[in-house]
């Protein structure tokens, strides 16, 4: 069975803070994508107003998942992004280690564990 965590972010935004948040989601993806390898997937939708962004996240494993938290990008750019939107919800796919769910209370997070299913690979 896959070691992946996936990760489901969404978050509210006010409508005269959509054009701050996208710059900032956009720069959190750059710092990421260059400096997270065990990040596998990370990417930002956006509802038709701009004020709902659905962020799918996918990690190799539960150390990943930790070490983005810990990351430059989530201690410098994060913050920001908290001041001007509410994450509303993170749901978490796959079966975390013991230190991973002690992490997800803090961001009142919901597990699914991964019950049946697979994966190919593709775009």
């Amino acid at each position: 069975m896959s070691e992946n965590i996936h990760v489901r972010a969404e978050f509210l935004i006010k409508e005269d803070n959509v054009e701050q948040f996208k710059k900032l989601i956009r720069e959190m993806s750059r710092a990421v994508e260059v400096n997270e390898p065990t990040t596998l997937v990370y990417q930002a939708y956006f509802n038709t107003d701009g004020t709902k962004c659905m962020v799918p996240e996918t990690y190799v494993d539960s150390k990943a998942v930790i070490s983005h938290n810990e990351s430059d990008a989530s201690k410098m750019i994060l913050p920001k992004i908290f001041n001007i939107a509410k994450l509303n919800t993170l749901d978490v796919y796959g079966n975390p280690n013991n230190e991973l769910k002690k992490l997800l209370v803090g961001f009142n997070s919901q597990i699914f564990n991964l019950y049946t299913g697979f994966s190919r690979k593709g775009e």
